[in-house]
């Protein structure tokens, strides 16, 4: 059971130097589940890799069943062993792997799972710990203080690793595999996943600081950080992924007052000590919140100086009474008032603020349940701030023949991170209907549909991506003929419930959808038929069907040696 409010946001940039971006990451605040992959091989290998364990992991660890640490320990195994296994079907991907951190935060406890140089810190009171070791030769020599931070940054052999996940077979229990780790995580603490991207780049001293100065704004966390990597140089794609207990913030923004208090008092005796300024190279390119490096800077600044001059007054007015808590304040271009964004409150309404939105705007909505049917537009993009952290039902007044989304004639849309529920309360026909449309419905939840959970009609272009469509009466997925989606990278399980079913997954013949990485559990490569003997061999080989002959197929084909990350 969750015990400590949780707040977190992940990024990824392919960095300033490479076209093609192999992390991957995945943020679950209601499961306490967080995710950071990055890829090894080069181009698709590494991003395939990446992709596999990505959705064995989440098939997992989302299954809440056995020991934590059992848990972990078996989806990172069975990743291993299926990356393994897809890495034989192809020429090009024979050497892919990846290295990956997970944590599984619950009960105050955070559960870690690591292998290669990805890497994990905890970050509480004033200071950073880096709590994964790097399974590296430099690595090694930094963990035992062999040679410094900075030595080990621009070490030439740097990215070497000698663990990885998917290079050769493994059990659960291998030794010299799996680093498995229990941290206390407490209500006043934070954990930072990052990509060897970020940690190649900026010293943890910066990274501190950063968090610091943005505690309580997980989605500026990661984007300064991303820009601080970029800034100094960007040589790799660079991936963050943020946490934090509800009482973090509170705490950092009193180490922020303790801090500037000393520094005005050093300045009073005549201290030549200057404040920490955030370290990263100097530069005008814009940042993602359409603030230049040295603009953010100078905005942290302001804050320090707001709060020097509130602890002054404090100390010079009032020493009899206690110091009340520091004010936290909001910087420049925060998210609400950004040009183009339009965020939405629980008390507040999703489809009124997709009414108002133009083209290339974005509409952001707050965690919290939304009783709404939502009609998608050209060029907008409607997410969730904390994947599946928004739930939307249908309202009373709407019948089981309406879809809780649908987008008709829509182009260039894009629907995130949503929780679709329907149950005996509000019942739910179709989760999520497009017709003659190119959507991306990327990381949504879709359950209780009695009709059909996603349905993909006349010509529908776009795809579905990471998302989760269980326990739904009716089917999971109808792919009408003329559609040709892409299908990527999700779980179906226990869908087509209902007697009046006629199957889990149906699709229609002169349908084209390209069926890639998804997780099929209890739906047989029977239900490809209609596309051909070879389209449904290929879905057989590209995507996993638990317990079934094709998902054990093994080879014994010798390997080649590692590609270079």
């Amino acid at each position: 059971m969750q015990t400590i409010t949780l707040t977190a946001a992940g990024g990824t940039d392919p960095g300033l130097r490479r076209e093609v971006n192999e992390d991957r990451f995945h943020v679950d605040v209601a499961r306490g589940l967080f995710l950071l992959i990055d890829g090894i091989g080069g181009q698709a290998a590494g991003g395939k890799a990446a992709d596999v364990a990505l959705t064995m992991l989440r098939t997992r660890l989302e299954r809440e069943t056995g020991p934590t640490a059992d848990r972990v320990r078996e989806a990172i195994t069975i990743a291993n062993n299926e990356i393994h296994r897809v890495a034989s079907l192809r020429p090009e991907w024979t050497g892919m792997a990846c290295v990956l951190t997970v944590a599984l935060v619950r009960e105050h406890i955070a559960t870690i799972g690591h292998v290669g140089d990805t890497r994990l810190y905890k970050l509480r009171d004033d200071g950073i710990e880096k709590v994964t070791r790097d399974h590296s030769p430099v690595g090694e020599r930094e963990d035992s203080d062999e040679i410094s931070e900075i030595e080990a940054m621009r070490h030439p052999r740097r990215n070497e690793v000698y663990r990885d996940v998917g290079a050769e077979p493994h059990a659960p229990a291998d030794p010299d595999f799996i680093d498995l780790l229990e941290i206390p995580f407490e209500p006043d603490a934070a954990l930072l996943l990052c990509s060897d991207g970020l940690t190649d780049l900026v010293e943890s001293a910066t990274i501190n600081h950063v968090v610091t100065e943005l505690a309580g704004r997980p989605d500026e966390v990661v984007n300064a950080l991303i820009d601080a990597a970029n800034d100094a140089g960007g040589k790799d794609n660079v991936t963050v992924v943020y946490v934090e207990g509800e009482l973090f913030a509170a705490s950092r923004a009193r180490s922020r007052v303790a801090s500037a208090a000393a520094r005005e008092t050093s300045r009073g005796f005549g201290s030549a000590r200057r404040p920490a300024a955030l370290d990263v190279q100097a530069s005008d390119a814009p940042s993602r919140e359409g603030l230049t490096t040295s603009q953010w800077v100078v905005r942290s600044a302001l804050v320090a100086l707001l709060a020097i001059t509130i602890t002054a007054a404090l100390i010079r007015w009032g020493p009899s009474w206690p110091v009340p808590a520091p004010v936290v304040v909001e910087p420049l271009g925060s998210a609400s008032s950004t040009s183009g964004v339009a965020i939405v409150r629980p008390t507040e309404s999703i489809a009124e603020a997709l009414a108002r939105a133009q083209p290339g705007s974005q509409v952001v909505v707050e965690p919290g349940e939304y009783r709404e049917r939502l009609v998608l537009k050209d060029g907008v993009r409607v997410v969730s701030r904390v994947p599946r952290g928004a739930a939307i039902r249908l309202p009373g007044t709407a019948s089981e023949a309406d879809p809780a989304v649908v987008a008709t004639g829509v182009s260039n849309a894009e629907f995130v991170g949503f929780r679709i529920i329907g149950d005996a309360a509000t019942p739910l026909g179709t989760g999520v209907l497009v017709k003659g449309s190119n959507v991306s419905i990327v990381d949504v939840e879709i359950t209780g549909a009695l009709t059909v959970a996603i349905d993909l009609d006349e010509m529908a272009d776009g795809g579905v991506t990471g998302s989760h469509i269980h326990d739904n009466p009716g089917p999971a997925l109808t792919i009408r003929s003329g559609a040709s989606p892409r299908i990527a990278h999700n779980v179906f399980a226990r869908n087509g419930l209902s007697e009046r079913a006629r199957a889990s997954l149906i699709i229609e013949g002169d349908a084209e959808p390209l069926i890639v990485g998804n997780v099929f559990q209890g739906i047989t490569p029977r239900v490809f038929q209609a596309l051909g003997d070879a389209a449904r061999l290929s879905i057989m080989r590209e995507n996993w069907f638990p317990n079934s002959p094709v998902s054990r197929a093994t080879t014994s084909a010798p390997r080649r040696g590692r590609q270079g990350r």
